[in-house]
C-alpha cells in the first residue's frame, strides 16, 4: 500500500512537471467567452450605502468650502476698487488641482477615499458583472470628461451671469415670438430703420440670452432632483455626471469594516439640548433674588460662626459688601455691649399713633442719591406702589386707609405705604422688614377697621384726648 501510494505521488509531480513544459491545454482559450457569457446570467445586486456617498459628497464640499477662504481673502486684498475679479478663475484651477490630485491619481475625490469608497467604469460591469470582485477602472476619457464637466460648468456660468449683470440683458425688451429672433426680413431695410432694428434686434437677442440660461439653472435644478430620487430608490448613480459618464461609487475594499465612533456625535447631541435647557429656563429664574438669596444664606450662616465673622472682619470691604458680610464687619465689635440690653425700638418710635412712619421718612428725607434699580423699573411690582405711598400735598403724613402690621407693637401704617414694603422685601429676598416704629419683623398685615368708643370709657377717651385722636373712633382689625 505504502508503495503504490509512493508511485502515485510520484506520477502526479511528474504530470505536473510535464504540463508545465508543455503548452497550455486548449481550455484556457475558452476563457474570454465564458467570462463574456457571464453577462447574460442573473447577478445579485451590488448595494453600496447611499450615506457614505452623500457624506462623500459633503466631505468634498467642504474641503472646498475650506481653500475658497483663503482664495477668496487673498483676492479681495489686491483687487482693483471697480474692476473685475478674478475669483472664478482660481476657483476653477483650484477644483483643477484638487482633482489631478485625487481623481486622477487614485481614481476616487478626498471624500470618497475618506468613505472607503473609489469610482470605477460601470459600462464594463452590465448585468451579471455588477458583482464581480475586481472593479474595472475609469478610462483616460472618462476621467478627462469628468473633469471638464465639474469644472467648465460653473466657470460659463459665473462668468456669463457677471456680463450679463454687468450689461442689464435683464432689462432689455422682450421679443414678441421666437419667429421674431430669426426673421432676416427685419435687416433688410434700408436706411436709419435698418439701423434702429439692428439696435432692437441685438436687444431681444440679449433678453433672450437671458432667459435661456435661466430656463438652464431651473433644467439643471430639475434633472438633478430626479436624478436624486433615482438615486434613493437604487444607490447607483449620486450625481448627473456620473450617470452620463457610466461612473459608479463602489467600496474600496469590500472586506472592510468601518470603525465609526459615535463618542463626538452623541457628545455634541447632550450639550446642544443642555443648551437648549438652559435657554428655556433662565427666562424662568430670576437672578437677582437668586443673588440675593445665597448672600442672606451666607450671612445668616455667618452670624453662627465665629469663624465666619472672623473672616468676615479679614475680607476687603468690597468683597463683603458683596457676599453681603459688611453688617458683621461693624455688629461684631458691639455685640458685647449690646448683650443683655433691651431690644432698640425703631428710629420713628417718637410719631404719634396717627402718623405713618414710611410717608414721614418720605417727606422728611432729601432725595441725596439716585433710585435703585427696583424703584426705577416701572414693571416691578413695588415701583407704582412706592411712588405713590409718599404724600398727596407734600405735607401730609396721616394715615390713608390704615393697615395694622403683625409685628411686636401692632404698628399702623398707610396701605400703599406697607404694601410696597413688603414688595420691597419680597424683591430683596428678605422675610420680613424691620418696623420703623416698633423696630420689629413684619412679613404681613390686616385691615384696621375704625370702631366706636363708648362714652363711659374715661380712660380711653382721656388717652386718645392726649395722643389728639378722636375720642369717639377707634380701630379693630378686621
Amino acid at each position: 500500500m505504502a508503495s503504490q501510494a509512493g508511485s502515485s505521488a510520484a506520477e502526479t509531480g511528474a504530470a505536473d512537471l510535464e504540463r508545465f513544459w508543455q503548452p497550455p491545454p486548449a481550455s484556457l482559450a475558452k476563457l474570454p467567452q465564458l467570462r463574456a457569457s457571464l453577462a447574460r446570467f442573473p447577478s445579485p445586486a451590488l448595494r453600496i450605502s447611499r450615506v457614505s456617498q452623500l457624506d462623500a459628497s459633503l466631505l468634498d464640499n467642504e474641503l472646498e468650502g475650506i481653500l475658497h477662504g483663503p482664495v477668496k481673502t487673498a483676492l479681495d486684498g489686491v483687487r482693483p476698487a471697480g474692476g473685475r475679479t478674478w475669483e472664478p478663475e482660481f476657483m476653477a484651477l483650484l477644483r483643477l488641482a484638487v482633482l489631478k490630485l485625487s481623481l486622477w491619481e487614485s481614481g476616487a475625490t478626498y471624500g470618497s477615499a475618506l468613505q472607503n469608497l473609489r469610482y470605477r467604469n460601470e459600462g464594463r460591469h452590465a448585468k451579471g458583472l455588477q458583482s464581480t470582485a475586481t472593479d474595472s477602472n475609469l478610462t483616460r476619457i472618462q476621467k478627462l470628461a469628468y473633469t471638464l464637466l465639474v469644472v467648465l460648468p460653473p466657470y460659463l456660468h459665473s462668468r456669463l451671469q457677471d456680463r450679463m449683470l454687468t450689461s442689464s440683458w435683464a432689462d432689455e425688451p422682450l421679443s414678441r415670438s421666437w419667429f421674431a429672433l430669426v426673421d432676416m426680413r427685419r435687416l433688410m431695410k434700408r436706411g436709419r430703420r435698418r439701423e434702429e432694428e439692428m439696435i432692437q434686434w441685438k436687444r431681444e437677442w440679449k433678453r433672450t440670452g437671458w432667459e435661456l440660461l435661466n430656463v438652464g439653472e431651473r433644467l439643471s435644478a430639475v434633472l438633478g432632483l430626479v436624478n436624486f430620487l433615482v438615486f434613493l430608490y437604487n444607490g447607483r448613480y449620486r450625481t448627473l455626471i456620473d450617470r452620463v459618464l457610466k461612473m459608479r461609487l463602489v467600496y474600496a475594499q469590500r472586506a472592510f469594516t468601518p470603525n465609526v465612533s459615535f463618542d463626538f456625535l452623541n457628545r455634541q447631541l447632550v450639550w446642544e439640548a443642555f443648551t437648549e435647557f438652559l435657554l428655556f429656563l433662565l427666562p424662568l429664574v430670576n437672578l437677582h433674588r437668586l443673588r440675593l438669596r445665597i448672600v442672606k444664606a451666607i450671612s445668616s450662616r455667618a452670624t453662627k460662626s465665629t469663624t465666619l465673622r472672623s473672616l468676615a472682619t479679614a475680607l476687603p470691604a468690597p468683597l463683603a459688601g458683596t457676599l453681603g458680610l459688611s453688617s458683621l464687619r461693624s455688629s461684631s465689635a458691639s455685640k458685647a455691649d449690646s448683650k443683655g440690653s433691651t431690644k432698640p425700638a425703631g428710629p420713628l418710635a417718637f410719631l404719634p399713633p396717627y402718623t405713618c412712619p414710611i410717608c414721614y421718612s418720605l417727606s422728611t428725607t432729601p432725595p441725596t442719591h439716585l433710585p435703585s434699580a427696583s424703584f426705577a423699573d416701572p414693571t416691578l411690582p413695588s415701583a407704582s406702589l412706592l411712588h405713590t405711598s409718599g404724600p398727596a400735598d407734600g405735607g401730609d403724613t396721616s394715615i390713608k386707609i390704615p393697615y395694622v402690621a403683625n409685628c411686636e407693637g401692632r404698628c399702623r401704617y398707610c396701605y400703599y405705604c406697607v404694601v410696597g414694603a413688603l414688595a420691597k422685601a419680597d424683591e430683596e429676598a428678605d422675610d420680613s422688614w424691620a418696623c420703623l416704629r416698633c423696630g420689629g419683623d413684619v412679613t404681613g398685615a390686616e385691615r384696621a377697621v375704625p370702631v366706636k368708643v363708648a362714652a363711659g370709657d374715661e380712660g380711653t377717651e382721656g388717652e386718645a384726648a392726649k395722643s389728639g385722636e378722636k375720642a369717639e373712633l377707634g380701630y379693630s382689625v378686621e
